[in-house]
């Protein structure tokens, strides 16, 4: 069937902010002097930062309380909004502009919050036809609900579409909702990313891997 549209991930594809996500998980661990090293952060992308903080406290035995982990993630939420809007890959612009002249619909699935996608997204906002965020699911990445829900907007089957992502745990929702997946590598090396159809190394060159599926 015809591809009718490009499904992107936004941390660590469309905004360079993964880095600063590390940044503010560091901080709201360091009150217990418990380090966090980035790559753990990566890991984990796609969940929420509530669940992140949950899991990265488990692995650790820590045993924190509910309103422990509650105030670790008003911390990290609090410190990551202070960093403003933080800026888009090169070539993101350029590449949602192809898609569309090409006549395909662009949609944004992601694990962060509808706050965090219009302070860092505002620019593109208008070009992004569809948006499914932390807030918009039950269940998120590796869950396949944030892709299918994303189909359900737009109104087409997985067959359709084509997912643009970063993250082991994304490529593993795209995959488990039915959906092809180039992967780029930006936060996490190649092997992380196996699980994807094609990895390409910069998001300029997803355009040519979406020429093949135009075809």
């Amino acid at each position: 069937m015809p591809l009718r549209a490009v499904i992107f991930d936004v941390d660590g594809v469309l905004v360079q902010s993964m880095e600063k996500h590390a940044e503010a998980y560091q901080k709201a661990f360091a009150p217990l002097g418990v380090p966090i090293a980035p790559d753990e952060v990566y890991a984990n992308e796609g969940r929420r930062s509530r669940e992140v903080i949950e899991s990265l406290a488990a692995e650790r035995g820590l045993g924190l309380s509910r309103e422990q982990l509650d105030e670790m993630n008003r911390l990290k939420q609090a410190t990551f909004a202070s960093f403003g809007p933080l800026p888009l890959y090169p070539g993101v612009r350029e590449l949602i502009d192809r898609i569309h002249e090409a006549g395909l619909r662009v949609a944004i699935v992601t694990g962060t919050s509808r706050v965090n996608v219009e302070s860092h997204l505002k620019a593109i906002l208008p070009r992004i036809d569809v948006a499914v965020t932390a807030d918009d699911v039950t269940h998120t990445k590796p869950h396949p609900e944030p892709y299918l829900a994303a189909l359900a907007k737009l109104g087409i089957p997985a067959t359709q579409a084509i997912v643009v992502e970063n993250a082991r745990l994304g490529i593993r929702s795209a995959k488990a909702a039915g959906l092809p997946v180039i992967a780029v590598v930006t936060t996490q090396a190649r092997p992380m990313l196996a699980e994807a159809d094609v990895t390409v190394d910069r998001l300029a060159d997803v355009w040519t891997v979406l020429g093949g599926w135009l075809q």
